[in-house]
């Protein structure tokens, strides 16, 4: 019975162990989901935009062939870049849910095309079914052409990850957010969107694409 008596609290007290330690790691988790949060804030609200080699678009959602407006926006301010000077190309990057379907890089360069950019200037890459993957796939056209200085168009919650994969590839990389997006800096989704990227983001660092 003595025997008993004395190891309950040996074990009451690994367990509180157990727990504080744990406890720590949560809040060690969430303050680096919080600052994450803020970089990427802080990377949305900020435009970077500068001469580059190519101006690269990150694919969005397309239905039957049209871009969805969020998909739009992005286009449309990369061809804004394209005319002001910005790069004498735009890479277009994203795959297509199924076989059958059209890629992301596909509909986004047909939508350039009826909006006058010439046919030469616009690079498809119609691969990868996520961030990582696609822009791993431009990486051969971007190398073929020199290219040294990318400047990335999103929606600008998504450019601070963006930017740390294009470095992590080899390149310069500067962030351009897309002013139209339909998700409006500080709405309610966008602090949704943030919170999943700071998510991604951690991910991506501690080495899970």
């Amino acid at each position: 019975m003595a025997r008993l008596a004395t190891s309950s609290p040996t074990r009451r007290r690994g367990r509180l162990l157990a727990v504080g330690v744990i406890g720590l790691g949560f809040l060690a988790s969430g303050a680096t989901l919080f600052v994450l949060g803020l970089a990427i804030q802080a990377q949305a609200r900020n435009d970077e935009r500068a001469p580059a080699d190519a101006i690269l678009v990150l694919g969005a959602a397309q239905y039957n062939g049209r871009p969805t407006r969020a998909f739009r926006a992005r286009l449309d301010h990369a061809a804004a870049l394209y005319r002001q000077g910005y790069a004498p190309a735009i890479v277009l990057v994203g795959g297509s849910a199924s076989p059958d379907d059209l890629s992301e890089a596909e509909v986004g360069a047909s939508y350039l095309e009826r909006q006058g950019l010439p046919v030469e200037a616009l690079l498809v890459v119609p691969y990868g079914r996520n961030t990582w993957e696609s822009l791993r796939a431009a990486v051969p056209i971007l190398e073929g052409r020199g290219a040294q200085r990318v400047l990335l168009v999103s929606d600008g919650f998504h450019l601070f990850r963006s930017k740390l994969m294009v470095r992590d590839l080899g390149f310069v990389a500067f962030g351009s957010p897309a002013p139209d997006s339909p998700i409006r800096p500080g709405s309610a989704l966008e602090r949704w969107y943030i919170a999943r990227e700071a998510l991604a983001t951690l991910a991506y660092l501690i080495g899970r694409r």
